[in-house]
């Protein structure tokens, strides 16, 4: 998640949407303690909400919609300082929940209706007006004989909320919680509940060697929805919850997310501290 953008708005569009808060960047090495040892998972149709480990050192989306909540905010006391006073529509709801399409899709009646595709949310389409957009990035640096803060009224949100701090900080869980999702996937358990989902879908009629090529099958990147994709989708579903791959999936991967917690416990008190420094500035901007 890119926490770098202080003022974009725009509606997100209809796309496959898989692992919404990992990020490939690199950082520094991990812990080189045992593996853990797999246990018995937990039955789990369903991920949307479902929290890991590592979910405390990331932005999750509740995490997100605040600290978006708090820039808007702050940058509305700059707009006002500066007499150039304006109120953003409202947020809408997130698109989907932190973890929610991990694992890929897991809700039924949003594949009969949406297959693979993301519904359209509440989220209003609309940017800071032009009228004010130069006061919020910094291109005028002077305003009805005021000064403009340095990177406009959006710079000095950020400044506020310590997000560059806070960016930099989340590299090392950003890579933990892909190596944790990758590691997961090659899990003896996780594997073969994986062939048990394929044979599955055999059975449906779709042949697919795992859960993410059927989300990522490239039939299915159109604008919008087919028949015959909401009706993969809806297999792929009802075939995850049969041999519950969730659950099998998301038990490896919390083992796994808590060993390299507690391999990585010195270096992670840093992004912590990060997140909740930059969380208690936004909820101190809202008044919340």
């Amino acid at each position: 998640m890119n926490v770098t953008t202080p003022f974009s708005r725009a509606r997100a569009g209809m796309a496959l949407f898989l692992l919404p808060l990992l990020s490939a960047c690199s950082a520094g090495g991990t812990g080189t303690a045992a593996a853990p040892r797999p246990t018995a998972a937990q039955r789990l149709d369903d991920s949307k909400t479902l929290k890991l480990p590592l979910d405390d050192y990331l932005l999750t989306t509740i995490d997100a919609a605040a600290l978006a909540r708090g820039r808007d905010s702050l940058m509305q006391r700059c707009l006002a300082g500066l007499g150039a006073p304006y109120t953003p529509k409202a947020r809408g709801n997130a698109d989907i929940e932190t973890n929610e399409r991990r694992y890929g899709l897991a809700d039924a009646e949003l594949a009969k209706e949406h297959g693979y595709h993301l519904p359209d949310t509440d989220k209003p389409a609309e940017d800071y007006p032009a009228s004010v957009m130069p006061l919020v990035t910094g291109e005028t640096t002077t305003y009805n004989g005021l000064p403009v803060p340095e990177g406009g009224c959006a710079g000095e949100a950020q400044r506020e909320l310590h997000e560059v701090e806070l960016q930099a900080a989340l590299a090392l869980p950003q890579k933990l919680n892909m190596e944790s999702y990758l590691k997961s996937q090659k899990a003896p358990a996780v594997v073969k509940a994986s062939e048990a989902w394929s044979t599955c879908m055999k059975k449906s009629g779709h042949t697919y060697p795992d859960p993410l090529a059927a989300i990522n099958d490239k039939e299915f990147s159109a604008p919008a929805p087919g028949a015959h994709e909401k009706e993969v989708a809806l297999a792929d579903v009802l075939c995850k919850q049969k041999v519950n791959l969730i659950g099998i999936w998301s038990g490896a991967e919390s083992e796994y997310q808590t060993f390299l917690i507690e391999s990585n416990s010195s270096v992670l008190a840093e992004p912590l501290r990060a997140k909740q420094k930059t969380m208690a500035a936004a909820q101190a901007a809202t008044g919340r």
